[in-house]
Order: structure tokens, then sequence, then C-alpha cells
């Protein structure tokens, strides 16, 4: 495998599943609010995303880690599920490692780090100066320099650099305790009705809160059902633990539903086989939010 530039954080074999016949996938760019038609290979990529410096030089053994043991095991589950065949646990731990790893390796999972790191640091930042200001610890500066730096760090006026390699590291530690949870639920596997697709998007691993949780609590594994698009014909939904694999259909309004949910949790790109689907979706969003202003 060569060393390459471009860095899929969403894999290729993943994207080619929502491709039409002809290669190309239909894009909606929410940030530039157009729409537009790409390969898979022209879409979920950044430069270097994964490549760290070694020694001086340049490493790509994480994005070839990612393209060798992860992406290479989604295709054959998914086959299997196109076939109504039965799902081995090997085939369960093959999906819960690629969606583990789907959801830890996008650009808003680094920025979800990067904003933990960022407000933890001047969470300490602003006791770690209170503590010296109060035992004298600040001897070498004056006054007003003291003053400056207690303003500065109260009122958070200053960015908190992360490097990549650390969310690049918390991402390889934290995916085979992920994988392991996501196992432990009942894999639903929902099929769309004859007349209505599923989309996904660069952050396909969504999360809806379970009634019970607290409106103040985030978002983790116990207290949401966790919804993904595996093709446009087939979503799973993992919510009660267990080992069970139960397939299911979906009526055209209820699929529509969960489209809203995977448009929802979309950091920037919306992908769909469909382009008449991806922008009747996109404009029911936008009338949407209009309404609730």
């Amino acid at each position: 495998m060569s060393n390459p530039k471009k860095q899929h954080y969403v894999p290729q074999v993943y994207l080619n599943f929502f491709a039409e016949e002809s290669g190309f996938l239909n894009i909606y760019d929410r940030e530039k609010d157009e729409f537009r038609k790409q390969t898979p290979a022209k879409a979920g990529y950044s430069t270097h995303f994964y490549t760290v410096e070694v020694n001086g030089e340049k490493d790509y053994s994480i994005e070839k880690m990612l393209a060798n043991h992860v992406e290479g095991i989604y295709k054959p589950v998914i086959k299997k599920i196109e076939n109504r065949e039965s799902l081995t646990r090997e085939d369960k731990e093959s999906l819960a490692v690629f969606i583990a790893f789907q959801h830890l390796r996008t650009p808003a999972q680094r920025k979800n780090y990067n904003d933990m790191v960022d407000n933890f640091t001047k969470q300490v930042s602003k006791i770690a100066f209170e503590m010296q200001k109060v035992h004298g610890q600040l001897e070498g500066f004056d006054d007003d320099e003291i003053e400056f730096l207690g303003e500065t760090i109260e009122n958070e006026k200053y960015d908190v650099k992360v490097p990549k390699e650390h969310s690049l590291e918390f991402m390889l530690s934290f995916s085979e305790k992920l994988s392991h949870m996501l196992l432990n639920h009942n894999f639903a596997i929902i099929k769309a009705s004859s007349k209505s697709e599923f989309i996904t998007s660069d952050n396909p691993y969504c999360m809806v809160k379970e009634h019970w949780s607290p409106s103040w609590s985030g978002y983790g594994v116990v207290n949401t059902t966790k919804i993904f698009p595996l093709t446009p014909r087939y979503l799973l939904v993992l919510k009660d633990v267990g080992d069970n694999v139960v397939y299911m259909q979906l009526g055209k309004a209820e699929v529509r539903e969960m489209n809203f949910t995977i448009a929802s949790w979309s950091d920037r790109f919306l992908y769909s086989k469909n382009e008449f689907l991806l922008k009747s979706l996109v404009e029911k969003i936008k009338k949407k939010l209009i309404q609730s202003k």
C-alpha cells in the first residue's frame, strides 16, 4: 500500500453503497448550501488526517491500519444482511468494530475531543491560578501582570491547541471499549420500504437520548439509542442489551424521520444515492428551521 495524502474519514467501502449506478454520490454541503455529485474516492476525506510525525518523517501507520484491518471487514457483513443470512458472533463483532471506528475517526469527533480538552484545561487553570494566588506563589509577577493574567484565565481569553496525536491516541485506545459496548446490544436491522431509502453523512453514528435520560446529561452508550445507516436499504438500531439479531421493516414516513435524525447529526456533508430524495429532505429541513424560529 502506498502512502496516500488523501485520507478518508468516511471510507470509500462504505460510501460505495450510497453511490448511484454511475458511481457518483449525491452530496449536500451544509457549509456552502450547495448540491453536487462526486465519486466516493473524492468525498469524505482530508489531507493527512491520520498522518503523524515520527522522528521528523511522516508516518502513515494509522491510515494503513484503518484500511487493512477496519474497512475490509464491512462489505462481507453487509452482503450477508442483504441476503438475509444469519449473522454470527464474529459478524456482529466486525460490524461493531467498524461502527466504533467510524464514530471516532471523523472531524466532528476530533472537534468534540479538542473541545473537551479545551474546557477541561481552562477549568483546571482557573482553580490552579486561584490556589497560586491564595498561597502567594505568584511572586514573579507584579500587580498589573497578575490582574491581566487573572482576567485572561477567568474570562477564557485564550485557546488551547490540542495536537492531533492526542485525539488519534484517544481513537485507538477507546475503539476497543466502544466496540465491546456496541456488541452487547441486540442488533435491529431495519429495512426501508420499497419506495424509500436511507441517507448517510460525514458523521453517521447517531444517538437519540432515552426518555428517562436527564436533559443535562451528555450523549453516551448507556442512555441513548444508537442509529447507523448501513446502506440505502438498511439501517442498524442498537437499543437494548442482548445478543439477538432481528430484521424489521419501516414505512416511508418512519424512514423519513430516521433520515431527519441522520441529517441532524451530520457535521457538514449529507450523502445519498437518490438525488431527488436528498433535495427533498434538505428542503423539508430548511422549512422546519424556519418554522421553529
